[in-house]
């Protein structure tokens, strides 16, 4: 194993989910396991109806609807920001070599969404103020 969390991460998140979501998420897999087939067609199928309805309640493929470009650039300055203030030596948390790189990324990552979506250091609004005052000359 590349990490040694000191708990079962998936387990942790099970028990602070809303029990209702759970026990909707649980019924949902026992009847995606019960549908199954032999060559994983029903596994497949789920996944496509669920990736279907996400895409549809989202608006797009890509992300939320109402992100704009201007919040989308925000997230990876962000991303970067955040990606080098993680520490570089902490193989330990996120694991060794380019696994542990991609892990350390798709943190980054996650956590620059988050600040970007809780309204970021202000990039995505001075770019928005900007393309509004040049639209208007």
């Amino acid at each position: 194993m590349a990490i040694a969390p000191p708990s079962d991460l998936v387990l942790d998140v099970v028990r602070a989910a809303d029990p209702v979501e759970r026990s909707a998420a649980a019924g949902k897999l026992q009847r995606i396991a019960a549908g199954a087939h032999a060559d994983g067609s029903g596994f497949r199928s789920a996944i496509d109806d669920t990736l279907t309805s996400s895409v549809r309640a989202s608006g797009s493929a890509a992300g939320p609807a109402g992100k704009s470009p201007a919040e989308k650039f925000e997230a990876l300055v962000l991303h970067q920001f955040v990606e080098t203030m993680l520490p570089d030596d902490a193989g330990d948390v996120f694991g060794k070599g380019a696994i542990g790189e991609i892990w350390k990324s798709m943190l980054a990552e996650q956590v620059a969404n988050q600040m970007a979506a809780s309204g970021g250091i202000g990039i995505a609004d001075l770019m928005s103020d900007t393309l509004k005052r040049g639209t208007e000359t």
